[in-house]
């Protein structure tokens, strides 16, 4: 018997009875907040020397990527505007002194700049809950969307496997430089696709080379997946005025959500309104055959992602977050998932003061959709507040009583033995 399995079933449904009742709740709870990242250091004396030398600076951490798993919360801190500052790419959020603390992730060893065993600039991960391993992107490239400094192409880019369960790295592929620039590429989201019960290929938005890379697990083949049309930022897509400012950012293929049944690979230009939809089936072959507009959604987005049951995104310019249950619409159009056009569009949360950039998502075991807002738009053109007076990164968490897409993914794609 499964007892992990079991136990965790256990705590989800009581967490479902004593936050929420067993309905879909609308209201999103907040969870952690900071002005500035707030890191658990080894001691107030390693703190006091990081400091001095420069190594940590406060007003240049930004939270951007956040995932979920057995109620542990991980997030990332790229490294992408400067080439110090930032001692912690990856990390857990753990509660200290009432304090939302950042501890590095799995270990202070693994955020070492330079090493190239180490992790040097994380901006996105995905979680097989099946199995408990993270998949980290590290683009190996720091102060790549910096206008002061030149980057730094320490490291080929890869894909780190991190066991969760252990907090052990069980696996790191270097990504070939014909496939991943190493000195041009912003790997920036993941997607997991399953395979006859097992994880087989990975699907990486790449905003600076503007294309998808695809990634075999099992032959460890990759290539890229190119579509002009679609994956480069929109010419009426660029600009977006967030609480009455105007703020332009040209900026291609970022979002990407995997469809429940792995059919669909679903992606969006920042810097647009249009999400598009292409066959796992084309990506696996490296072909874009079978690209089309999904629909225009009601702003731009930077997170998207798709539970069991359905697509979730950003609205930037609304400081909202938008789900869509593309069946719904399937059915009332009487068309399939492949010809289905985005018409419904549902409001799940909003706040112009405190949900300002969501920038990425993640859906837990237990039926919660999680995401972090962190005014990014202030913070790439300096203008962000760190004096204590305004709160700027927030991780929250709404009851959608969903769970991710890879949910049972073991089970729903597993070879059925023949029989007779």
């Amino acid at each position: 018997m499964n007892w992990t399995g079991q136990l965790l079933s256990l705590v989800c449904l009581a967490l479902a009875y004593t936050k929420v009742d067993s309905r879909p709740r609308l209201d999103a709870l907040m969870v952690h907040e900071w002005t500035s990242v707030d890191i658990e250091w080894p001691s107030d004396a390693v703190k006091q020397e990081y400091i001095k030398n420069g190594s940590f600076v406060a007003e240049k951490n930004i939270i951007t990527g956040i995932k979920v798993y057995k109620n542990q919360i991980y997030v990332t801190i790229p490294r992408w505007r400067t080439l110090t500052g930032i001692p912690v790419t990856l990390a857990t959020v753990v509660q200290s002194d009432v304090r939302s603390k950042l501890r590095p992730y799995p270990d202070w060893t693994s955020q070492t700049v330079g090493d190239c065993q180490s992790l040097q600039n994380v901006q996105s991960m995905e979680i097989d809950p099946n199995s408990g391993l993270m998949y980290v992107l590290d683009t190996g490239r720091i102060g790549i969307l910096s206008d002061a400094v030149k980057p730094e192409n320490l490291c080929p880019a890869k894909i780190v496997v991190l066991d969760l369960n252990t907090n052990k790295q069980v696996a790191s592929y270097d990504m070939p430089a014909d496939v991943v620039s190493r000195d041009n590429n912003f790997m920036n989201d993941i997607v997991l696709d399953y395979v006859d019960g097992q994880v087989r290929y990975a699907y990486i938005t790449d905003v600076l080379e503007e294309v998808i890379h695809v990634f075999d697990f099992l032959t460890g083949a990759a290539w890229n997946v190119k579509d002009a049309d679609s994956m480069k930022a929109e010419a009426n897509g660029e600009d977006f005025i967030n609480n009455g400012v105007n703020y332009t950012f040209t900026v291609g293929v970022d979002g990407i959500a995997m469809s429940p049944d792995f059919d669909y690979v679903y992606y969006c230009p920042l810097a647009g309104y249009k999400l598009y939809q292409v066959p796992t089936s084309s990506l696996r072959n490296g072909s874009a055959q079978g690209v089309r507009p999904v629909g225009k959604k009601v702003s731009q987005s930077g997170g998207v992602i798709y539970s069991d049951k359905s697509f979730y995104y950003g609205a930037l310019a609304d400081n909202a977050v938008y789900s869509w249950d593309a069946q719904k619409d399937a059915r009332d159009q009487n068309v399939d998932i492949g010809h289905v056009k985005l018409t419904t569009e549902m409001l799940v949360a909003k706040n112009n003061q405190t949900m300002q950039w969501q920038d990425t998502f993640a859906v837990d075991e237990c039926g919660w959709l999680w995401f972090v807002s962190n005014r990014l738009q202030l913070f790439i053109t300096d203008t962000m507040d760190f004096s204590g007076r305004e709160i700027n990164m927030r991780i929250w968490k709404v009851f959608i009583n969903e769970t991710s897409y890879l949910q049972g993914a073991r089970e729903r794609t597993a070879i059925l033995p023949i029989i007779g």
